[in-house]
């Protein structure tokens, strides 16, 4: 989970993590008790580890926008498919969002200070997507599980398709070189250097 502050306001990619945890690894007093401007709840797609959360976030600040790709609604309903069995979990999730699909490169947020543009990336889910955001200072970009340091997200599970993420990694080359990336899981990178070292980008 990543949490993005600045004169914009608070946005939250990934609602892994418990508020009161969040607030405690951020040292932002009021997180956990609705009393900061959060105005995004960000997804990058439909697994437990990535959305685990998202029911207590909306419930603090009912007036997040909460962003999330309808190509992953088959994965919300039972644990087998949003992964939550593997933690031993029965989870389901139905929540309202603002849909993603078929907003490849659009922008979902501006202000005087911060742009948010949204690419679908399928492969690992079909509902994939990476997150970009401009402002001062650099671009950044958060892939999720498509794009890790070195690696990418596992294709195996449903809605997984190498062929499908071959073909969405092709898609990095248009990205500026030097945007920096924050994946779901590990250490950040660059697209520069995901394409110049990560083996999965000579497919």
């Amino acid at each position: 989970m990543y949490v993005i502050t600045g004169p914009s306001g608070v946005f939250i990619v990934d609602t892994s993590v418990s508020p009161e945890r969040a607030e405690g690894y951020c040292k932002l007093p009021g997180l956990s008790k609705g009393e900061c401007r959060v105005k995004g709840l960000l997804l990058t797609h439909g697994h437990y580890d990535h959305i685990k959360f998202i029911n207590e976030w909306m419930e603090l600040y009912p007036n997040a926008q909460v962003f999330f790709s309808s190509n992953d609604d088959e994965l919300l309903g039972n644990a087998f498919t949003n992964c939550s069995y593997m933690d031993g979990l029965q989870k389901s999730y139905d929540f309202k969002y603002e849909n993603m699909k078929d907003l490849d490169g659009a922008c979902i947020y501006k202000d005087d200070d911060l742009k948010i543009k949204v690419f679908e990336t399928p492969g690992h889910t079909m509902g994939s997507v990476c997150y970009q955001f401009e402002q001062e200072g650099g671009d950044v970009l958060f892939t999720g599980d498509t794009v890790f340091q070195g690696s990418i997200g596992r294709t195996d599970m449903l809605g997984g398709s190498m062929k499908i993420m071959a073909e969405t990694l092709k898609r990095f080359g248009s990205f500026d070189p030097a945007v920096k990336i924050y994946p779901g899981h590990g250490p950040d990178s660059t697209v520069e250097d995901e394409i110049k070292f990560n083996p999965f980008f000579d497919l």
